[in-house]
């Protein structure tokens, strides 16, 4: 590409994960570059040290234009991808935000090749106390145990929170 056209470089984020691969293998620095400013690097746009609280996800969606939503405790910011999103922008906002929305993931998506994308928009888990008082997308259903056994074998990457450092009390003499 060249330098004027580096702005209308928006491949959809599978396409980027397998650009910077191909990129990485054959050694193009300034492609892999690019990709990396597109999508910021899993180590540094997620959150290890601490759980994401309910209350964080509802304000930055209410109040600072973003899209979060949780799927299976799952912290997932889709904002720069709606308007790409194959069943249009209005879909989610509408009915998977502020919410555990793992049984509106399960219906629409009958395909794994969703999960592929998952790891792109992942900043986080889910506070577990939040989860269990967090209102579900099907009211009185849940995700089948298929569905998400399914789900957990694709996201193998998630974090694992080490909260003791968060957790520690700091002790004056």
């Amino acid at each position: 590409l060249y330098p004027h056209e580096r702005d209308a470089f928006q491949p959809y984020p599978d396409e980027i994960n397998c650009l910077a691969e191909a990129a990485e293998f054959l050694g193009l620095q300034a492609l892999s570059d690019l990709c990396s400013s597109k999508v910021s690097s899993f180590d540094t746009r997620v959150r290890k040290d601490r759980y994401i609280r309910f209350s964080e996800i509802k304000k930055r969606n209410n109040e600072q234009n973003e899209l979060l939503i949780i799927l299976d405790g799952m912290v997932l910011d889709i904002t720069r991808w709606l308007e790409q999103h194959p069943g249009g922008p209005s879909i989610i906002p509408t009915q998977a935000l502020n919410i555990e929305c793992s049984v509106f993931f399960e219906m629409y998506h009958v395909s794994r090749q969703s999960f592929l994308y998952l790891k792109s928009f992942y900043i986080g888990e889910l506070d577990p106390d939040d989860v269990k008082t967090l209102r579900s997308s099907g009211e009185g259903v849940s995700a089948s145990p298929a569905f998400l056994k399914s789900l957990r074998s694709f996201t193998e990457w998630r974090v694992k929170v080490n909260n003791s450092a968060a957790m520690e009390v700091h002790k004056s003499f």
